[in-house]
């Protein structure tokens, strides 16, 4: 009996402990400690007492009473545990109720009587058979059942609240998830079949969204869950009918429809058993606005009867809003997209031809260099010019040329391969990209085949049919070298320059960089191929001394009747190869006989001509190569470059010169005054010499004019530091004249024309011929007139008049007059005459005030000088040009 007696004890301290707890606040840890005290103690207790009564026969209806007591406590137990967590104040009320009813009616009674029959039966009595009474076992039945009913009753209306709370997150998920599919989706189906899969995870089966399409059927957009076979092969059809399905009605109405219980609803009969099989007890079906304008139907299927409540349509609003959003933010994103590649096509494309642009074939060009293998790359760039198009736009206009060209770029997209790449470069020059072309063979086919079609006759309306030829330059990489595309393309130009400038000796239209064009030779060409030319010297003279200083090396030509041909009148028939094998051959002959003549006691520098194009480390190389043992004659060697076109605009003009002068060649810049614009470049030139174009000097006859330029050469050179060279002195009088000038150095058929290696012998042998007095013509005269004006005005402006006054006053000491009666003019011829008056009229200026002539008499004064100055001048010039006027000349 005392373990009975304990495990009452122990019910009445928990029971106080749970008093305390209601009382103090409980939590749902204490109660779960609690509870599980209650089950301990009780579960033992029941075996020891069940032991007991069947030890000690307590009769059976007791047994029974106690057995289902127990169970009753702890069904009790069980539930109350289950409401710990979410009602842990109710849960503690309850069972301390329980528990006190527990105490009352089944310690009290139950145990009690079960103590008096176990006690009588160890006294070997019988006991009295006052069992229980059966209002009390009723009560605490009724007790126990009534608190177990009311917490599953408490636990069902959790259990569903806690199920609804979970299809409402579940449902805010969806919303969620929903958003970002729609967000993220860049693609229309990918958009739609991303939120069906994602709302087909949620509380709902199946997801669909549709829209009319032939027909009438609906074309199911996107789908995803139970029933996803079934939809796709029994598509809802459009139709008046009161039966017709939900998505129908939804369509029609333009409206949310809504069941709850599909297999209730008599309207869908026809779909029943579609529904049952899918376990569609629930639907809705929601329109889709897009642009404005209804655009589909959105279908939810739920496995569960009334899902589409209050909450959950409005959260079914969220998700097509969201979808309306999304589809329209698709558009728009479309639309920026279209006109994002329509703008990118343009900027890449050629307006006038369609075809790509350069920005285009560059990007081409990088993306075949960073998509392949350098060591597999094998392409080659082809640069196209269109022979005579600029006649055509001339003659016909430019809307003839642009015809022509959208013809030609439709020719040459046509001609290629598809491997490969046409763009337009500009103007009326195109570019080709020819890929996996292993040789020039390969590159040679594919040429040929688009020479043939650009040659093709282009029929325009309006003008004659047309043939147009064409240029290209090739640069072919199958190296994997080349790591910068440009340079690919700056090769292949400059073989198209190659091509272009040789348009009328190739034999084929196209150029390859790095390889000779086979051309066809012309008689130039191939004499200076065969060496079949002869080398005359020219001297040049020390205007004072009269000896010879330098001879020129001059290359002839034989023509066919035999005669000379001066390089006047075959160096345009020479490109820029065959110049610099002439000049090699020129200076080859010219250190050859040089050493022929210093073996005959005869010593004499010599020069040759170099055209400025090939002036470059080539000529640099072959010079240090050719005097690797003549180190002694390279001090005697002048080069004489001419044509020098943007010669001194070239950055490695200086570096050249330099090199050049490091061999111990003297450098000299022919044709100055001409070909060479920019005189101010020449003080900044590592050049020894200046030769003045002859141009200049031997038409100084006919325009005495050019005396003032040859001066003004002369100073420059004067100024610079450098020799100067006057050619082109053909006649006595331009020597006379260019004498009087004081130039340095003369050359010219009025001193030596040019000659044979043995001529030059006798030449250099015989002494040299003295400067005689000057001048001796009338145009020396002129010369020397123009310096003394010059020099007069110079002085007295600079105020340096006092020490030459007597000879400005005196005509007679002026050199002008010594000269004039020289050359046999009495004192009162008319140019004597106009002589006097310009000294007359420098004598104003010099007796009165200085004031340079700004203003006041002083300028009245210098205007009456300049104009005996032109009168003398004019008169000096007539009497040269017609002697015979000398005598009808009027004083002025």
């Amino acid at each position: 009996m005392d373990t009975v007696d304990d495990h009452h004890k122990r019910l009445f301290v928990v029971f106080g402990v749970l008093a305390g707890c209601v009382a103090h606040g409980v939590c749902g840890k204490d109660l779960r400690g609690i509870l599980g005290e209650l089950e301990g103690c009780t579960r033992g207790a029941f075996l020891e007492e069940a032991e007991l009564m069947r030890r000690w026969r307590v009769d059976a209806d007791h047994q029974t009473l106690h057995l289902a007591a127990h169970r009753g406590f702890m069904a009790f137990l069980e539930r109350a545990r289950a409401l710990v967590s979410r009602e842990p104040a109710e849960t503690a009320m309850d069972t301390l109720f329980f528990l006190a009813q527990w105490l009352l009616h089944h310690v009290l009674e139950v145990d009690r009587h079960m103590v008096r029959q176990i006690c009588a039966a160890q006294a070997g009595q019988v006991a009295a058979s006052d069992g229980p009474a059966q209002d009390v076992r009723d009560a605490l039945i009724m007790a126990i059942t009534q608190l177990s009913d009311a917490l599953g009753g408490r636990i069902y209306d959790l259990s569903r609240q806690r199920q609804r709370l979970t299809d409402l997150q579940n449902l805010y998920r969806a919303l969620v998830v929903s958003a970002d599919a729609l967000i993220q989706g860049n693609r229309e189906h990918e958009m739609l079949q991303n939120l069906c899969e994602q709302l087909a995870r949620t509380v709902f089966h199946a997801a669909w969204i549709g829209r009319p399409g032939v027909n009438g059927v609906f074309d199911v957009l996107a789908i995803s869950g139970s029933g996803a076979g079934q939809v796709a092969e029994a598509r809802p059809r459009l139709t008046q009918e009161r039966n017709a399905s939900l998505v129908v009605q939804a369509w029609r109405s333009g409206m949310v429809m809504v069941c709850n219980d599909t297999l209730a609803e008599n309207t869908l009969t026809p779909w029943h058993a579609t529904f049952a099989r899918n376990g569609w007890r629930s639907l809705i079906a929601l329109p889709v606005v897009r642009a404005g304008e209804q655009w589909a139907v959105l279908a939810l299927a739920s496995p569960r009867r009334q899902t589409f409540d209050e909450q959950t349509v409005d959260l079914c609003h969220r998700i097509v809003s969201l979808l309306t959003y999304g589809l329209d933010e698709l558009d728009v994103k479309t639309r920026i997209q279209d006109m994002q590649i329509k703008e990118s096509r343009s900027a890449r494309t050629d307006a006038l031809t369609g075809l790509p642009n350069r920005r285009a074939f560059n990007e081409r060009m990088e993306q075949v260099f960073a998509g392949s293998d350098s060591g597999g790359r094998r392409l080659a760039v082809v640069m196209i010019d269109l022979d005579g198009f600029k006649l055509i736009n001339d003659v016909h206009g430019h809307e003839a040329g642009d015809g022509i060209l959208r013809i030609i770029a439709g020719r040459l997209r046509s001609g290629l391969r598809q491997a490969d790449f046409v763009a337009r470069w500009g103007g009326d020059e195109f570019v080709v990209l020819l890929n996996d072309c292993g040789c020039g063979d390969d590159v040679a086919a594919v040429l040929e085949k688009l020479g043939a079609i650009v040659r093709e006759p282009v029929e325009i309306a309006g003008i004659p049919s047309t043939c147009l030829d064409l240029s290209a330059g090739v640069c072919i990489e199958t190296s994997g070298l080349v790591t910068n595309p440009d340079i690919l393309v700056r090769h292949a130009d400059r073989a198209l320059y190659e091509s272009k400038e040789r348009r009328g000796d190739r034999l084929r239209f196209w150029a390859c960089h790095g390889e000779p064009l086979p051309r066809r030779l012309n008689r130039a060409q191939a004499r200076v191929h065969d060496g079949d030319f002869a080398v005359l010297y020219q001297p040049i003279f020390d205007r004072r001394l009269g000896t010879v200083v330098r001879v020129e090396a001059l290359p002839y030509l034989r023509d066919e009747a035999g005669g000379k041909l001066a390089p006047g009148q075959f160096l345009q028939d020479l490109n820029d190869d065959d110049l610099r094998q002439l000049t090699q051959g020129v200076l080859r002959r010219c250190l050859g006989d040089s050493a022929r003549l210093a073996a005959s006691g005869l010593s004499v520098a010599m020069s040759a001509n170099v055209d400025a194009a090939i002036v470059d480390d080539r000529l640099v190389t072959f010079l240090r190569e050719v005097w690797v043992d003549r180190s002694r004659e390279a001090t005697c060697l002048t080069l004489e470059i001419h044509r020098g076109g943007d010669f001194l605009a070239r950055e490695d003009t200086h570096s050249l010169l330099r090199d050049l002068r490091a061999l111990g060649v003297r450098l000299a810049l022919d044709d100055v005054g001409s070909l060479y614009s920019s005189l101010l470049c020449l003080k900044d030139l590592p050049i020894d010499e200046i030769k003045l174009d002859q141009a200049f000097v031997r038409t100084l006859e006919e325009r005495p004019e050019g005396i003032v330029f040859t001066a003004a050469m002369r100073d420059l050179a004067l100024n610079l530091g450098v020799d100067m060279v006057a050619e082109g002195v053909e006649t006595e009088d331009i020597r006379d004249a260019v004498s009087v000038l004081e130039v340095p150095f003369l050359q010219g058929y009025a001193l030596a024309r040019p000659m044979i290696l043995e001529d030059l012998a006798m030449v250099l042998g015989k002494p040299g011929c003295p400067e005689i007095r000057r001048p001796t013509s009338l145009l020396g005269v002129y010369a020397r007139h123009r310096e003394y004006d010059q020099w007069v005005r110079r002085h007295i402006r600079g105020r340096w008049l006092l020490p030459m006054r007597r000879e400005v006053l005196e005509v007679g000491i002026c050199p002008i007059s010594g000269d004039l009666e020289r050359l046999g003019l009495a004192p009162r011829h008319d140019l004597r005459v106009r002589h006097a008056r310009y000294h007359e009229r420098l004598g104003q200026i010099a007796q009165g005030p200085v004031d340079n002539g700004h203003a006041g008499a002083d300028g009245a004064r210098w205007q009456a000088v300049e104009a005996a100055h032109q009168a003398f001048l004019e008169a000096l010039l007539g009497v040269y040009r017609d002697p015979g006027r000398a005598d009808c000349l009027e004083v002025v």
